[in-house]
């Protein structure tokens, strides 16, 4: 009886890790596609279109991932 509630606990415990590294947008952190995601989400709020909510962590990424010479995010404001 032990084994079943020590690989319960361990998989409770993966669950949580794994909801650690994801957030609003189902997405691994920090992986391509997440960044992929979130700039388009930005895009959208940029030009006034319907976008899920923003998080501190996503528009983080998009503003480290955009070059400082890229006037798009200059231009739309």
């Amino acid at each position: 009886m032990r084994r079943r509630s020590g690989r319960a606990n361990i998989l409770r415990r993966i669950e949580e890790l794994e909801a650690r590294s994801m957030d609003g947008s189902g997405l691994v952190l920090d992986s391509p596609e997440w960044l992929a995601f979130w700039q388009e989400q930005f895009r959208l709020y940029e030009n006034g279109l319907e976008h899920v909510e923003l998080t501190l962590e996503g528009v983080r990424a998009v503003m480290q991932a955009t070059p400082d010479g890229d006037t798009t995010a200059e231009q739309a404001s």
